[in-house]
């Protein structure tokens, strides 16, 4: 952090972001009905969206064949007996 900032890492920083105020009311509203800050509840309406995506794309990778699940167990096994855990 600059020398020059106000709180010299004391405080988190802050932003403020512009919204229609329609988009404001639904989120003030929603943050109280859940017992949450406006903050909370964006960062968890964000890691909701983001795992979502991660499925999405887990689900759209193509699925491994047998030989590479195979290969994978192989490779696993050897590692087993290979004398670095106790």
């Amino acid at each position: 952090m600059r020398t020059g900032d106000a709180y010299h890492g004391c405080v988190s920083a802050t932003s403020t972001v512009k919204i229609p105020a329609g988009v404001h009311d639904r989120l003030r509203t929603r943050a109280r009905r859940e017992r949450l800050s406006q903050a909370a509840l964006i960062d968890a309406m964000l890691a909701q969206r983001e795992d979502a995506e991660f499925w999405a794309a887990l689900a759209a990778s193509p699925r491994a064949t047998e030989a590479e699940l195979d290969e994978a167990d192989e490779a696993f096994l050897a590692t087993v007996d290979d004398g670095a855990l106790p």
